[in-house]
């Protein structure tokens, strides 16, 4: 550390001394690594949110017939002509194994309170990544100042010193 050359007061601190640049790069990686971590688990919650609305389609339309004509999977390679019946009648996942018989109307209830919380959980996950990227902006921002040689210059401030010199002046 070096003296400022107003009397003594004041500090001057280079930047790489206080933030060296390859700690700073470290830094930044390390963000940047768990924002590909967030993406990740946005994309798959994002997933969740096109399944759920998809679901939400099918089960809304699956009672406006009494039963639907359908191909049924046999095996692997093979299907067979299928009817489906009791088309307002729907086994609802409520948590830990339980399920739940419900009518394609409290179904969609159901699942339309599910979609709410994945889309708060994007949202969340959205804020997230915001403050994550502002945080490897500022350690780029950091390790790119460190390297350019920046210096901090600190000088104390004191209230007399500066009454006097004011006074002295006039102002």
């Amino acid at each position: 550390m070096e003296e400022a050359a107003t009397g003594g007061r004041g500090t001057v601190t280079p930047f790489a001394s206080m933030f060296p640049a390859s700690e700073a790069q470290k830094a930044a990686k390390r963000v940047e690594e768990k924002i590909g971590e967030k993406q990740k688990e946005l994309d798959s919650i994002k997933e969740f949110v096109t399944e759920n609305t998809s679901l939400i389609t099918l089960v809304s339309r699956l009672p406006d017939e009494l039963n639907h004509d359908i191909m049924v999977p046999f095996g692997k390679a093979a299907f067979f002509p299928g009817r489906l019946i009791h088309t307002n009648e729907f086994m609802v996942l409520l948590g830990d194994g339980y399920y739940a018989e419900r009518t394609a109307k409290q179904t969609v209830e159901i699942l339309t309170r599910r979609g709410k919380a994945l889309d708060s959980q994007v949202e969340s996950l959205m804020a997230n990544m915001k403050d994550l990227k502002a945080e490897a902006s500022f350690f780029d921002v950091t390790a790119s100042e460190a390297a350019e040689g920046l210096v901090e210059i600190r000088e104390d401030y004191v209230e007399e010193i500066f009454r006097e010199k004011h006074s002295k002046s006039g102002k």
